[in-house]
């Protein structure tokens, strides 16, 4: 494109023959702000290349760039190194914008200032054909705050599909850990909104995600040890931001409640000492743990979690309160 885009719309395609004509389509009738399509074909074995290509010459906001098989986060960081956009919006190739997605988010970013403006959207089941809204509430404006719900795994803040990043966010090198299969995309919203000054979300959705039996989500297998290299990297991440004792019990909770959503509560709480407790208690100093949480790190760091969690969880059922954030 000779003129600079508003938003420059990352694309990575993989087998995506099946779906791919509605996600063009939705692309096609983006109209306003100007947007750049860089569709980043993963060394597709079926039609998708072919499609995109015949897309690409009908449609001149459009560029494909075709890659030997790397992974979504291989295609995602090499449709990053050619945005010349202002924004950075990702797209699935099996999913959908509505109709004035892209004008709703940006028309909120340019009036807020905001390095990330996110949004709701809708789950479209297509062997049910049915829509079912998905929103956030409360809203949470901080971009702290929203770090603490991406450790918990949140259902909208954790996606990069329903979201516009400022692309000086990137301009640093900050690129998708493409080792990580499952919570690739949460680990770089955990750092990206770890580097926001200012962040927004608007109640309007926009983003339709489309589940099917293909989705990457309806195939997990063992959900634990599917989620164990996304725990690594996010322990990683809060410490080389130093912000571990910060978010000590929000990791703490997702850490078990993961392997607990496999294994069951007693199992889990067998194996937490030698196997969970570890990457729990990584790098944390004790000195820099906030003051609510000094005795529940001493509970973890003497080994008596377990029994002090099994009580915790009688409680919950007495008292109907929750402890801390489940998904």
């Amino acid at each position: 494109m000779s003129t600079k885009a508003d938003i420059s719309v990352i694309v990575p395609c993989f087998n995506a023959e099946r779906y791919l004509s509605t996600c063009l389509e939705s692309l096609r009738v983006q109209r306003e702000p100007l947007i750049e399509m860089i569709f980043i074909d993963d060394g597709s074995t079926d039609a998708t290349g072919a499609i995109l290509d015949a897309f690409a010459r009908t449609e001149p906001r459009a560029q494909v760039v075709h890659i030997p098989n790397s992974g979504v986060s291989a295609a995602r960081n090499c449709g990053l190194s050619r945005a010349g956009g202002r924004y950075i919006a990702f797209v699935d190739a099996d999913d959908a914008l509505e109709e004035n997605g892209f004008a709703l988010l940006y028309q909120a970013a340019m009036r807020s200032g905001a390095q990330i403006t996110s949004a709701n959207h809708t789950l479209f089941d297509m062997e049910k054909n049915c829509r079912v809204p998905v929103q956030i509430e409360p809203v949470v404006q901080q971009p702290l705050e929203i770090v603490r719900e991406i450790i918990h795994m949140h259902r909208i803040y954790n996606n990069l599909w329903n979201k516009l990043y400022a692309r000086e966010l990137f301009e640093g090198g900050l690129r998708l850990d493409e080792s990580v299969r499952i919570g690739e995309d949460a680990l770089l919203n955990l750092q990206l909104y770890l580097h926001a000054r200012r962040v927004m979300h608007i109640t309007e959705h926009t983003y339709v995600y489309r589940v099917h039996a293909y989705s990457a989500m309806a195939n997990l297998g063992q959900y634990s040890q599917a989620h164990q290299p996304m725990l690594r990297g996010m322990n990683a991440i809060l410490q080389k931001e130093g912000v571990k004792e910060l978010y000590f019990r929000d990791f703490l909770q997702s850490c078990v409640w993961v392997d607990e959503k496999e294994t069951g509560i007693r199992d889990c709480m067998k194996r937490f000492n030698a196997q969970i407790r570890p990457l729990v208690l990584d790098g944390v100093e004790a000195a820099r743990i906030p003051q609510k949480d000094e005795r529940l790190y001493r509970i973890v760091r003497g080994g008596r979690f377990p029994q002090y969690y099994m009580l915790l969880r009688v409680r919950e059922k007495i008292t109907k309160k929750k402890w801390g954030i489940r998904r």
